[in-house]
Parts: structure tokens; C-alpha cells; sequence
């Protein structure tokens, strides 16, 4: 029987002591909590009628199986998950399924039970006015823009939003930071990547007429014309356009599709886009703010390079990625030879200009997409992604030719020449870790430091025997 003035919550979940440490907070935070397996979720349901349901989802599973089995038998119980996602897809996979709430795991107790008592307020709240259900509704989805911190995040939380508010089955985002660039396509929903594609090519020249609005448009071809050929015959009738934009420039492009068999999007529809267009504008300054901060967090004062921090981290995503693509990268670890004279001549003022032109050398001699770290002193790594250890060993001996070529110092007056020991470790030829794959160039440079100086050498497997390796 139902305790009067206590809502009851229906907690979901496979693993019996996370099931009893969340029934536990749940009734001492005042709920009325029952618990269930994922398995019993619907026999449950069709027997116990609860206010809210919080579903504890295992890693990887499919969250929209266990939404759907709430909503078909209690269609009007509001659905929190508990999760751990890798990307911010999921987030908006679950909301797009019927989530209320998505909580990353480890949640703490507080932050859990205010959140659960907010989202049983609003539903009260909703049940008794449909129209501030709607207007609720438009600011939690908002909220839910404003609260990211990523740029990807803000782009999946809105076009999230977008798609609630309108209705459209079909939408996707344009990276289109000028108009006279090739705008890169992201953030697909409803279509195949080929589609969205052949789509573009058909609204882009509207698209570009429309360059100059702020606020959201339509563009509509529902009458017969070759303009928006594949976009009829693939039953669209009318897009909807909507300029993400700060006061200075354009940021990008959410483009969303209605199908003929949907009702024509409404001005009140249009205004709500409008709402949630400056909501993700705001977030989208916020989060570049935030990514500013970050690069400075990793940002080698002197050089502009990234720092040392920066490269475990850079190491750990090419591995992850080497892993699932099969594709090798390098690492190169570098050391100017006799730079101590530099600074015992000149000064450590003029050292350090050396260091900035040195960084602009390395910067010249490999591709954008590669990473250049300034470690400490005189020393610097380059992370060469998709490369092999023919490839790597060619552009190492770049670098040092190039660095052995280049007269340092012209700006000051001078003509200083400098060389460098370049040690080089590929993954996964040398080694499936990344302590060892540092570790192996690192040594390889400090071969050459006790031979001639002024060379390249490959990494060897065998120098980690009997090794305790540091960190990188």
C-alpha cells in the first residue's frame, strides 16, 4: 500500500549491491523505493504503479529497450537513467527514446535525490497545465544546451531539442565556420551519411541566399522542380534552417527535414526554434570559452607547443585509436645537442628565442593533424599519427636536417647552429604500451647523445629488459 505523501520510486537494476545502496538512499531520502531486475522491469510494472522510474543501465546496453517497456505499460511515469556513456550521442539517444533525466555514473546520493525530487515536481506540475508542460518542456531542453561544456555536446543537445520541438524524423549540422568554405557535415540523425550529402548539394545554394539571416527559415519543395529532386522523391517536403551564430560571425548550420505527411511547421514552432537557437548560441561561446581554457591548460608558455601533460593524453587516444583501426603511429623524441653552450654564450634570454624558432621548425617539417610537445628544456616529442616506421624514420631525419641546416637567431642578429638527437618508437611494432612506447624513443635519443650526436635512432624492444619504465 502506497505510504501517504511519499512518492514511490521503481529502481531498475541487474547488480544486488548497487539495487540495495540506491533503495537505501532512496528511502531514507523519503521516498517509498521497491527494486526490480531489468529482466522483471514489466512484470513489475503491470503490478506496481510508481511515480517515478530510475533504471540503472548496464555499460553498453541499449537504453531505448528499457524506455520503451516504461512507456507502453505506464506511458505517463517519468523515466530517469543511470549510465556510463563514452560520447555524447547516447545522452541524446535516450532523451530522443523518452528519458527525462540522464545521470553519467557514479552519481552522488544528494545530486541524485534533488534531481529525482525535480523531475516528480515538473511532472505534477506538467499533469496539470498543458501548456506550461510545453513551455517546461522548451526550458529543460535548454537547460540541457547551456549545461554542456563541450562543443559536441551543445550540437547533440540541440539538435536533440530541435527535433522534439518540431517533429522532424530527419536532421543534421553543418561545421560552416565561412561561407566561402566546403561546409563538413555532422551530428547525422534519421539519415544515411550518402543521403545527407546528396541532400546538402540540393538546399546548399538556398542555404547560401540565406546567408545573411539570424533566425530561422524554411525553405519548401513541395512543388514539382529538378531543384529538390532527391529531397521529393525521398518524401521531404520543406526544411527548416536554423543560422547558429555569435554577434561576430556564423558558427554552423542545423538543417532539419518534415515530411509531407507531417503538419506544416507552425510560427509558434518557428519562435521556439528561435528560443533554443539562442540558448545553443550562448552555450556554444561558453564551451568554446571552456576549450580555450583547456588548450592554455595544456599549452607550453614559451613555445605555444603543447605541453607534457598534454602528450599522455595525446599518446592514450592514438592507441585507442591504433587499436580499432589497425593503423600505426610514432613518436619521436627529440634532444638539441650542446644547447647548454646557446645559453652560456648568449644568455638565457636569447636560449629561449631558440627554443620559439625551434618549435616553428618542428611545426614546418610535419602535417597539421601532428602533434608537436615542447617536454621540458630543450627536449620536444612529435606524435606522428597513421604513420609507419619507414615513414617515421624518414620524417625524423627530416627534422634533423632540417634542424641542422637552419641558421637559429637571424631576427637577434645572429647565426647560431644547432643539431639534434632524434630517437624514434613506433606502436604497436616496438611496443603495445605507452610508458614503453615513451620510454623506447626516449632511450633511442640517448644512444645518440653517448655516440656522435646529430643522428636518428630507431627504437630497440630489447633495451626494456630489466627496465623500471616512468611515467610519461
Amino acid at each position: 500500500m502506497p505510504v501517504p505523501g511519499k512518492k514511490s520510486v521503481l529502481f531498475a537494476g541487474d547488480d544486488q549491491f548497487l539495487r540495495d545502496w540506491y533503495l537505501k538512499n532512496l528511502n531514507e531520502g523519503g521516498y517509498l523505493a521497491g527494486g526490480t531486475t531489468l529482466t522483471d522491469l514489466e512484470i513489475t510494472l503491470t503490478r506496481f504503479t510508481p511515480d517515478l522510474v530510475l533504471i540503472d543501465l548496464p555499460r553498453k546496453e541499449d537504453s531505448q529497450k528499457y524506455i520503451a517497456q516504461v512507456l507502453r505499460l505506464r506511458p505517463a511515469t517519468p523515466v530517469i537513467l543511470l549510465a556510463e556513456f563514452e560520447d555524447f550521442n547516447f545522452a541524446g539517444k535516450a532523451f530522443r527514446s523518452g528519458a527525462d533525466e540522464v545521470l553519467p555514473k557514479p552519481v552522488e546520493p544528494q545530486l541524485m535525490l534533488m534531481i529525482l525530487n525535480r523531475v516528480i515536481e515538473e511532472d505534477r506540475l506538467l499533469k496539470e497545465n498543458i501548456e506550461l508542460r510545453e513551455y517546461m518542456k522548451l526550458y529543460s531542453s535548454c537547460q540541457r544546451i547551456t549545461t554542456q561544456l563541450e562543443e559536441e555536446g551543445v550540437r547533440t543537445a540541440t539538435i536533440t531539442a530541435l527535433m522534439a520541438e518540431t517533429g522532424s524524423q530527419a536532421a543534421f549540422y553543418l561545421d560552416w565556420f565561412s561561407l566561402t568554405a566546403t561546409p563538413r557535415i555532422e551530428g547525422l540523425v534519421g539519415l544515411e551519411d550518402h543521403q545527407s550529402k546528396i541532400f546538402l548539394n540540393e538546399l546548399l545554394p538556398s542555404i547560401r541566399q540565406g546567408a545573411e539571416k539570424d533566425e530561422a527559415y524554411t525553405i519548401g519543395f513541395d512543388h514539382p522542380s529538378e531543384e529538390f529532386k532527391n529531397l521529393c522523391e525521398h518524401g521531404f517536403n520543406e526544411a527548416l534552417i536554423f543560422p547558429l551564430r555569435t554577434l561576430e560571425s556564423l558558427l554552423g548550420v542545423f538543417i532539419l527535414l518534415r515530411c509531407k505527411e507531417d503538419d506544416p511547421w507552425s510560427a509558434k514552432v518557428i519562435q521556439e526554434v528561435n528560443f533554443i537557437g539562442r540558448n545553443a548560441a550562448l552555450a556554444w561561446h561558453n564551451a568554446s570559452l571552456y576549450a580555450d581554457a583547456k588548450e592554455m591548460a595544456f599549452q607550453d608558455a614559451l613555445t605555444g607547443l603543447y605541453n607534457a601533460r598534454y602528450l599522455a593524453i595525446a599518446i592514450d587516444r592514438e592507441i585507442a585509436h591504433s587499436k580499432e583501426s589497425g593503423i600505426p603511429f610514432a613518436v619521436l623524441f627529440l634532444d638539441l645537442d650542446y644547447f647548454k653552450r646557446v645559453n652560456d654564450v648568449h644568455g638565457h634570454q636569447i636560449g629561449s628565442q631558440l627554443l620559439k624558432e625551434v618549435g616553428r621548425v618542428l611545426r614546418r617539417c610535419i602535417r597539421d593533424d601532428d602533434i608537436v610537445v615542447r617536454y621540458g628544456g630543450d627536449e620536444f616529442t612529435v606524435l606522428l599519427k597513421g604513420t609507419n616506421l619507414p615513414t617515421a624514420e624518414q620524417i625524423a631525419e627530416r627534422i634533423r636536417t632540417m634542424l641542422a641546416g637552419h641558421p637559429f637567431l637571424g631576427r637577434e642578429g645572429l647565426s647560431v647552429l644547432i643539431t639534434a638527437c632524434i630517437g624514434v618508437s613506433v606502436y604497436p611494432v616496438h611496443t603495445q604500451s605507452a610508458e614503453e612506447l615513451f620510454f623506447l624513443a626516449d632511450h633511442a635519443m640517448y644512444k645518440g647523445k653517448n655516440a656522435t650526436r646529430n643522428m636518428v635512432i630507431v627504437a630497440d624492444p630489447n633495451d626494456l629488459i630489466g627496465r623500471t619504465l616512468p611515467q610519461p
